[in-house]
C-alpha cells in the first residue's frame, strides 16, 4: 500500500458500453487497487500492479466534485471502480476523509461499494448523512468460496450490512456478476432469502443485476482458479467484445432473480440492469423509461426518499 498524488482525473462518467443502457452514474477515483483476487474482477487485467494507492491530493478531488455538481443535478457517484471502497479502510481511514468532503455537498449522493465488513469508522460518527449509501456486492457463499479469494464471507457481509442499516444508513445490493453455475437457482434463491432475514426493504437505495461478463485478456487469470466455475455457462463475445452469457441465459437469470427478489423481499424495490440494451429493459423492468436520464433521476429519487 502506497500513497501518492492523482495526477490525472478523480472524476469520470462510469464507462458504459453505447448499446447499453447507461445508469449515470460517476466514479470518484481517490484511490485503486485491491486486497480480493476475485476471478472475474476486471482490474486483474485492467491494472499494471495490484498494489492500493491512495492519493492525497483530495483538494482537487473536491474542486472536480463542485464543477460536475454543478451541471449535473441527479450526481450520484462512488468510489467502487478501481478498488473496493472499505476494504483497507482500518487501516487508511479514507472513509472519514470522504464523509467530511460529502457534508459540504448535501445534494450528491455518494456509494461506498464493498465486499468487506470494514464499517467500524461508518458506526462511530456521531451524524448519518443522508446523501450516503453503503453498498454491498454479493453472490451465494458457494460462489465466493470458488469466485472471491480472501473476501469475508456472505454472513459477515450481511452482519454489516445490518449493522450499517440499523445506524440509519441506506443500503444498496449488487447482484453483479449472477453466475450461471450447477445449482445456480437454489443457490441465489437461498441468497435472496438470507438478504431478506436482515434488510428492512424501505431502507434500500438500490439495487443492481448484472450478469458475468470481462475481457478476454482476463482468462489468464480466470485459469489461475482452478475451481472456477465461470466457464459453466455458454459464453459468447458480445456486443463489448467481452465475453457474456448466450442473450437467452441471462434473461433466465434476470427473470429468475428478480421473481426471488419481489417474493420474498418485496416487489416496491429500485431494481436496474448493468450493461444491458433497451430490450431487456423493457422485458425485465417495463416500468421504467430506459434512458440515462430516466434512469439515474430514478435512482437518485430512490435514494433520497
Amino acid at each position: 500500500m502506497k500513497f501518492s498524488e492523482q495526477k490525472g482525473k478523480f472524476v469520470k462518467h462510469c464507462p458504459c458500453t453505447p448499446e447499453a443502457v447507461s445508469c449515470g452514474y460517476y466514479n470518484l477515483n481517490l484511490h485503486t487497487g485491491c486486497p480480493y483476487s476475485c476471478s472475474y474482477c476486471i482490474l486483474q487485467a485492467y491494472l499494471e500492479t495490484k498494489e492500493p494507492v491512495f492519493f492525497t491530493n483530495l483538494q482537487d478531488a473536491e474542486k472536480e466534485l463542485l464543477d460536475v455538481s454543478r451541471t449535473q443535478k441527479y450526481l450520484r457517484i462512488g468510489t467502487g471502480e478501481l478498488t473496493d471502497s472499505l476494504a483497507l479502510d482500518p487501516q487508511t481511514n479514507y472513509s472519514r476523509k470522504i464523509i467530511k468532503i460529502f457534508e459540504k455537498f448535501p445534494s450528491v449522493i455518494f456509494e461506498f461499494k464493498t465486499k468487506s465488513a470494514n464499517i467500524g469508522n461508518l458506526l462511530k460518527l456521531k451524524k448519518v448523512l443522508r446523501n450516503i449509501v453503503i453498498s454491498w456486492s454479493l453472490n451465494p457463499q458457494e460462489i465466493i468460496n470458488r469466485e472471491e479469494a480472501f473476501t469475508p464471507s456472505l454472513a459477515a457481509r450481511l452482519k454489516a450490512m445490518e449493522q450499517v442499516q440499523k445506524n440509519g444508513y441506506k443500503i444498496g445490493i449488487h447482484f453483479d456478476p449472477l453466475i450461471y453455475c450447477q445449482n445456480w437457482k437454489p443457490y441465489y434463491r437461498n441468497l435472496v432469502r438470507e438478504i431478506a432475514r436482515v434488510i428492512n426493504p424501505g431502507r434500500i437505495a438500490w439495487w443492481s443485476l448484472g450478469a458475468l461478463r470481462f475481457p478476454y485478456s482476463l482468462r489468464e487469470h480466470i485459469f489461475k482458479h482452478k475451481d472456477s466455475m465461470l466457464f459453466e455457462g455458454e459464453l459468447i463475445k458480445g456486443y463489448d467484445d467481452k465475453y457474456r452469457y448466450f442473450k437467452p441465459l441471462r434473461m433466465e437469470l434476470f427473470r429468475f432473480v428478480k421473481q426471488r427478489i419481489y417474493s420474498d423481499v418485496s416487489r416496491d424495490l429500485p431494481l436496474y440492469l448493468c450493461m444491458e440494451d433497451k430490450e431487456a429493459w423493457q422485458e425485465l423492468l417495463p416500468g421504467i423509461e430506459p434512458g440515462e436520464e430516466s434512469v439515474n433521476r430514478y435512482l437518485y429519487q430512490s435514494a433520497t426518499a
